[in-house]
């Protein structure tokens, strides 16, 4: 499977996951994110740059110095692309390059209230890794949350934490309004045991790596 065929498939099955939550709260955001990281995609721009029109893009460069002018770019190419972007953790680098919105750290949940006053406008999500964070996630905040880790993961937060699996998404998904995307484990095999999960979409990592 290419990478192009790849990518189609996963916005697919995302996007039919998002319509089976007819009813619910509608999220503003697109059904399928590449999340970005410094060691496993160490070059997103060339992922970006192929990404099918109506994914979404979430930033997180953890530090890195060159982070202003590789914002700059992925920032052009989903604007170019209609590619929803947005940058994790960096209000104020979101803000310099006109990002579509900031997604937060589950840590930086105190905070939230703040940055969505100063910013009604712009797009706010946050990571979510237990069940005792969900219920103080105010729908008026936020416009999703990213829950994780869905299936076993290579990502380092995931190495300590048990998987949700299909039954654990869908308590979680059956005690909010909040649009909740899953992320952790998702590839093309793996997207297809969510259905009926509740879920408005998913993200993902490794499932985006270049051949």
């Amino acid at each position: 499977m290419t990478y192009a065929t790849r990518y189609s498939y996963l916005l697919d099955k995302a996007r039919l996951l998002a319509q089976a939550r007819a009813g619910l709260n509608p999220s503003p955001l697109p059904p399928l994110f590449f999340f970005t990281d410094p060691e496993r995609t160490p070059h997103p721009e060339d992922i970006v740059a192929h990404l099918p029109q109506g994914c979404g893009v979430v930033y997180r460069h953890f530090g890195d110095p060159h982070a202003p002018q590789r914002a700059r770019l992925l920032r052009k190419i989903a604007s170019d692309n209609g590619l929803t972007f947005l940058i994790g953790e960096d209000d104020v680098l979101a803000a310099e390059v006109e990002a579509d919105g900031v997604h937060l750290a589950q840590r930086s949940l105190p905070r939230a209230a703040a940055l969505r006053a100063a910013r009604p406008d712009t797009l706010l999500t946050i990571a979510c890794h237990d069940v005792q964070t969900l219920p103080k996630l105010n729908e008026d905040i936020f416009d999703a949350a990213f829950i994780s880790p869905i299936f076993a993961s290579r990502s380092p937060s995931a190495q300590t934490a048990t998987a949700l699996g299909l039954k654990g998404v869908q308590a979680l998904t059956a005690q909010t309004g909040l649009p909740l995307y899953g992320l952790g484990g998702i590839t093309c095999d793996t997207i297809t045991q969510l259905g009926g999960s509740g879920l408005a979409g998913v993200a993902a990592v490794d499932a985006f790596k270049l051949d």
